[in-house]
């Protein structure tokens, strides 16, 4: 197969992917808050280490939470990258407990050399999920105690969407320590939140809300790397990272309607202008290595105290850490053990947005996971694709009392497929 085929038969897998988002492995209650539950452009080392990746630097995987890390791209090598989640869920109030299982297809991406110190990076991300269905009800008495004058109220919510990405991004070494990068996104996609009020007793009507959102615009990530080699076993790495943040011009409004008699009649639409708005974000982040460990930090700080999401429900500032650590062996044997990369990380991050003026939900977790290469028996020098594994438990912990508390176990699987497309063999 030629070159140019390879690149078109990636183009057309990354274009197949973009419809094959209809499932977007998400079911929570508190996605319905603001642009959903946030993805970051982790993939599969990042998220085996807490999210960290601002500093990190490696011509053997991408890493798109620092545009500047592309350049490291390889000058023999294409790399593709895919990768897919299994989850659990646990949602409790109240002592009731429910568990559901989700999947979901997370990401598609390749990188290969442009020139000498230029990489280049193109796929596709989830930038916000929301799916949710769930319900509550309340039973009324008649003023004179009389249970058969009874009735019921049931409240139904439900809602579906999310925000994709997809991107281009070039990074460039200037020097040997000092790299820089930049990632132009296009986000785009809709959002619809339904609500409704029905009664048991048919000669009260029931009450409807639908919210409904649409997004195309434009998304910008810059990315700065600064390297220094200390010693023969020490090195480490900066990394600075600026999101610039604007409004999303969406188109926004919230139809109310009355249902009577099985027909619903829409009487009054809302439109909401300028509330919804990607937020400026600031990180930074540091790795140092020594012998065959490394070890990390990131922080993040987004600023979404500007926006607002269907009038009443505001954002707020969010900040995120992040820990990781890394063991490599780094062994020439045929031991693919003694090849394998050991990673662990966690990370905390604060909500970005409110309910009923309280702030939201906080968000922490562990990670642990391995990238094991996929090598030849005949000959382990000839393929240089991975297998990144990763195991994450999450906590989403509400900081009003009474509200729902969820718990996940995710299983993240990548493979990262880094073949020698660009290598020219030399017959003698």
């Amino acid at each position: 197969m030629t070159l140019y085929k390879r690149l078109l038969f990636t183009l057309l897998a990354i274009i197949a992917f973009s419809f094959a988002q209809a499932e977007n492995g998400i079911n929570s209650p508190y996605s319905r808050f603001g642009l959903g539950t946030l993805s970051d452009q982790a993939l599969g080392v990042n998220r085996q280490m807490g999210g960290l990746g601002y500093a990190l630097r490696d011509k053997s995987y991408i890493n798109l939470l620092n545009p500047a890390a592309v350049s490291m791209a390889d000058s023999t090598t294409m790399i593709f990258e895919g990768g897919f989640s299994l989850q659990n869920g646990n949602f409790k109030e109240n002592g009731v407990k429910i568990n559901a299982k989700n999947a979901s297809f997370d990401y598609l991406v390749m990188s290969f050399r442009l020139k000498k110190n230029l990489g280049f990076a193109i796929g596709l991300l989830p930038y916000s999920n929301v799916g949710y269905s769930f319900s509550r009800s309340e039973t009324f008495l008649s003023p004179d105690g009389d249970s058969n004058n009874s009735f019921t109220s049931i409240h139904k919510y439900s809602g579906t969407g999310g925000l994709t990405q997809p991107f281009v991004t070039v990074g460039w070494g200037i020097t040997d320590n000092f790299s820089v990068g930049v990632m132009a996104s296009y986000i785009y996609g809709d959002i619809s939140h339904n609500i409704s009020n029905d009664f048991t007793n048919n000669s009260i009507s029931s009450r409807t809300r639908e919210y409904s959102l649409d997004i195309s615009n434009y998304k910008a990530d810059f990315g700065l790397q600064y390297s220094k080699k200390i010693s023969e076993e020490r090195s480490f790495n900066l990394g600075f990272v600026y999101s610039l943040g604007h409004d999303l011009n969406a188109e926004a409004r919230l139809v109310e309607g009355k249902k009577t008699a099985g027909t619903t009649e829409y009487s009054d639409t809302t439109y909401f202008d300028n509330s919804f708005k990607l937020p400026h974000t600031f990180g930074v982040g540091a790795t140092y290595t020594y012998k065959k460990w490394m070890f990390g930090a990131d922080y993040t700080y987004q600023a979404w105290s500007d926006a607002s999401f269907f009038g009443d429900n505001k954002g707020c500032d969010r900040s995120k850490l992040s820990l990781g650590v890394e063991y490599s062996p780094n062994r020439p044997s045929r031991n693919v053990l003694k090849r394998t990369r050991y990673r662990a990380g966690l990370y905390y991050a604060e909500p970005y947005t409110e309910f009923n003026g309280k702030k939201g939900c906080e968000e922490y977790g562990v990670s642990a996971g391995f990238s094991m290469p996929m090598t030849s028996s005949n000959n382990m020098n000839n393929n240089r694709s991975i297998l990144n594994v990763s195991g994450q438990f999450v906590r989403i912990n509400p900081k009003t009392d009474g509200m729902i508390t969820e718990t996940y176990f995710r299983l993240n699987i990548g493979v990262t497929f880094n073949e020698f497309w660009f290598f020219k063999s030399k017959v003698n």
